[in-house]
């Protein structure tokens, strides 16, 4: 009977323990695209309920599906110093790759490297568009580079003629005639890869 005294004691002290120590009770949630499914899980960046059927993988973590469809752009904000830089390496690079671009066409003038070279100003400026706003897209970017690539072709043009005439009306629309035409279908094509690259 005495060897029983302690178990007693230990019986007594477990039930005057206070209900507070106890783990508390977890809420019961329903998945939000399932709600009969019960579930422990959120989603990492929205806070949403979601059952196994709905899970997605990440590297940070487990979202719901529509939190893994959204761009990184959506959930990280361009700062206004990446902006600038990356504004500063869209014009480096247009002015760069256009003042090339025209002295190969000068020195080469084999018509159809017109839609490569465009192709690659268009790709290389939204590709140093993209590299200084660290990796960011979205319409400022897009437009950063859009901007830069019609730099590109605009520069160097209005650059010699501003050198050797002055700039006028002519220069600035590269004439109307139809070289001139081709010039601005290549440049849209360039603008629409930058575009593309940073959107």
């Amino acid at each position: 009977m005495l060897g029983g005294l302690p178990n007693d004691t230990q019986d007594m002290e477990a039930a005057e323990k206070p209900a507070s120590d106890e783990l508390p009770a977890s809420k019961e949630q329903f998945c939000a695209n399932h709600p009969g499914r019960a579930t422990m899980v959120t989603c990492s960046a929205c806070g949403k309920p979601i059952c196994p059927d709905c899970m997605v993988y990440s590297a940070v973590g487990i979202k719901c599906e529509e939190c893994a469809r959204m761009p990184r752009s959506a959930q990280v904000v361009l700062k206004r110093k990446r902006f600038w830089w990356a504004l500063v390496a869209g014009l480096g690079a247009g002015a760069g790759l256009g003042f090339a671009y025209y002295y190969i066409l000068g020195s080469i003038g084999f018509f159809f490297l017109f839609f490569f070279l465009s192709a690659g100003i268009g790709y290389l400026v939204g590709e140093a568009v993209s590299r200084a706003s660290g990796r960011y897209h979205g319409l400022k970017t897009a437009l950063v580079a859009s901007l830069s690539t019609l730099w590109a072709f605009m520069v160097p043009p209005l650059t010699a003629a501003f050198v050797s005439y002055g700039v006028t009306w002519d220069s600035v629309v590269f004439a109307l005639s139809a070289r001139s035409v081709i010039n601005w279908v290549v440049m849209a094509f360039a603008i629409y890869l930058a575009w593309s690259r940073n959107r």
